[in-house]
């Protein structure tokens, strides 16, 4: 005879009851907790297959897109997802840089885009608004040890001396001047570099920096306005005005050379009969002359040694050297 009983859950329910009764309450609990349980583990299985899914679909699209890469296909086999995000981000950056400029293709040309790099003294460097290397020509690693996939896509500061960033945040964020004339640019730019002077490489953590002249053009992109109506002979000077104000500047990227500038201490190459070399400490004192300047400038190497070179130069040439002190 039951004597009380009390709802706790949907399902369950306890039973004062008998010996039989209190039996069959725990045989329907642990059936319905398999149940549950069964329900679970379906659920997981399905979670498990959809993840397995889903990267299955993203595995096939990242391999489309590497070989989509203007790459070696033996470079492309072994770049993981993050490096074929930051190589196809660059690559559509430097494209819009080279649709901007109005230069016919022609056959003579692609057949001397092998020899250009070896006809170069120093490597190419395409850097975009932000200051991320968009493109390097494939001997930087030549120069620098580190190689054009490596870079490619990085940030220039990552890679510059920390006391050069901002003449070169300053370089990329100039605007383009009122005559459409390209703005040329010259600096000094200290890049780490892998290689030691025995010709070993480095871990990039211990990379020295190299000093590179870089030479070039800032390259202003402009993208046109995306809804235009019909124009006709009445207004289309007023569509052409319209035009100009709704275009935007899309920034600038910079077109550099890069050419090594070699460690005093390594010139190892006689220097020509109308040049000489001094070095200097950093307070641009003499530490060394050169015995040329005595039969260019009447100067001997011990009368130059310990002065500064600030009271030899004309005061219109402070600028100059002003800017070559600091880089």
């Amino acid at each position: 005879m039951v004597t009380e009983s009390s709802f706790l859950v949907p399902y369950s329910f306890r039973v004062f009851s008998t010996s039989s009764g209190a039996s069959f309450t725990c045989e329907l609990e642990e059936e319905i907790q398999g149940e549950v349980g069964k329900s679970n583990e379906k659920r997981k299985e399905k979670s498990r297959d959809a993840a397995r899914c889903r990267r299955s679909k993203e595995t096939d699209i990242f391999t489309e897109l590497a070989a989509a890469l203007p790459v070696p296909p033996e470079q492309a086999a072994h770049l993981d997802k993050a490096s074929v995000m930051r190589l196809a981000i660059a690559y559509l950056k430097v494209r819009s840089v080279v649709d901007s400029r109005t230069v016919a293709k022609s056959e003579t040309l692609n057949q001397m885009d092998e020899l250009f790099s070896k006809a170069l003294n120093g490597f190419m460097l395409v850097l975009s608004s932000d200051g991320n290397m968009i493109y390097l020509s494939e001997n930087v690693s030549d120069y620098l040890g580190v190689s054009q996939m490596d870079m490619m896509g990085q940030s220039v500061y990552e890679y510059s001396h920390p006391c050069d960033h901002e003449e070169l945040r300053e370089c990329l964020s100039s605007k383009p001047p009122e005559n459409n004339d390209k703005r040329t640019c010259s600096f000094f730019l200290r890049l780490k570099c892998t290689l030691t002077s025995k010709g070993r490489k480095v871990n990039l953590k211990s990379a020295s920096y190299k000093v590179i002249h870089c030479i070039g053009r800032l390259t202003y992109i402009r993208d046109p306005a995306s809804s235009r109506s019909d124009e006709t002979k009445e207004n289309a000077e007023e569509k052409r005005e319209d035009d100009e104000e709704n275009e935007r500047d899309s920034g600038a990227s910079l077109v550099l050379l890069g050419c090594p500038i070699p460690h005093p201490s390594n010139i190892e190459i006689p220097l020509g009969r109308h040049t000489f070399l001094s070095k200097h400490s950093l307070s641009m004192k003499f530490t060394y002359a050169d015995e040329k300047l005595a039969e260019y400038l009447g100067w001997d190497s011990d009368e130059l040694v310990g002065q500064s070179v600030f009271e030899f130069h004309h005061a219109l040439d402070n600028l100059a050297l002003d800017k070559s002190f600091k880089s």
